[in-house]
């Protein structure tokens, strides 16, 4: 199913080793744009490991539609990982505890403990009225510090730059990628903690904002040896990725698997 319906990316990437057995080798973006760009999806990601689901980024208002386009109709995501609280990257927990309470699935939920309150209260009136359980019941809650476990690997989580301090957070599998999430330019990340040649997904549009990391930015911000490893999301549409192809940085689109390898 998968193969079928992705598009691979043209761009050339640098070989690295062989991924060993249970080792995320690809990540699938189910939705590339900015909260405004329903054509583009809200941004998610699911990385994969030999063409399956191992771990989704975020979980927006079509993330549900679009994963079941890549991983077949009664396909549901058994982990996810939360960046921020943001609807267009939460707006689809309400529908996957459903889907997944009514199917008699658990989902593990990854989120950083910054975050925990507020996601409680704002899932706090979800649940079935014909059950005598809360919402916890299906959503699995795994609270993330600086580190934890997923398929016995070691992620890393750091805060990034988006509105509020220790509002909005990154994950790291060193070796393999960064995911920025939604954030402003982050060097001090980037050049002392992601520096084991990984590709990095980073949020970006073509005009920053106080919320957001504009590519003129980035651009300065950035050596050229990182933005050699950037793709990047999070963007509004044909403009932006007009500007993106001028300055020769990669950037990610719909349904897009990338090799991670």
């Amino acid at each position: 199913m998968l193969d079928s319906i992705v598009t691979r990316p043209a761009q050339t990437q640098s070989k690295r080793t062989q991924p060993q057995t249970g080792v995320p080798d690809s990540a699938l973006f189910l939705g590339v744009g900015a909260a405004s760009a329903a054509e583009l999806g809200n941004a998610a990601c699911v990385i994969c490991c030999e063409a399956r689901p191992w771990l989704l980024i975020d979980c927006g208002h079509d993330t549900l539609v679009r994963y079941k386009q890549a991983f077949g109709s009664q396909s549901l995501p058994r982990a996810v990982f939360i960046t921020h609280l943001h609807y267009d990257h939460i707006g689809g927990l309400e529908q996957l505890y459903f889907k997944a309470a009514l199917s008699g699935q658990t989902v593990r939920l990854y989120v950083p403990v910054q975050l925990i309150q507020s996601l409680f209260a704002m899932l706090a009136y979800t649940g079935l009225a014909e059950r005598r359980e809360d919402i916890w019941h299906t959503f699995e809650l795994h609270p993330v510090g600086e580190q934890f476990f997923h398929q016995q690997l070691r992620l890393s989580c750091y805060p990034v730059r988006h509105q509020a301090p220790g509002s909005a957070f990154s994950l790291h599998l060193p070796g393999r990628f960064f995911y920025s999430g939604d954030t402003r330019p982050i060097p001090e990340l980037l050049i002392h903690q992601v520096t084991q040649g990984e590709i990095i997904f980073h949020d970006c549009v073509a005009s920053g904002n106080p919320s957001h990391a504009g590519l003129d930015e980035l651009l300065k911000e950035y050596p050229p040896a990182v933005l050699a490893r950037l793709c990047v999301y999070h963007y509004h549409g044909a403009d932006d990725i007009h500007a993106f192809e001028q300055a020769g940085i990669r950037y990610a689109e719909p349904q897009q698997l990338i090799s991670l390898c």
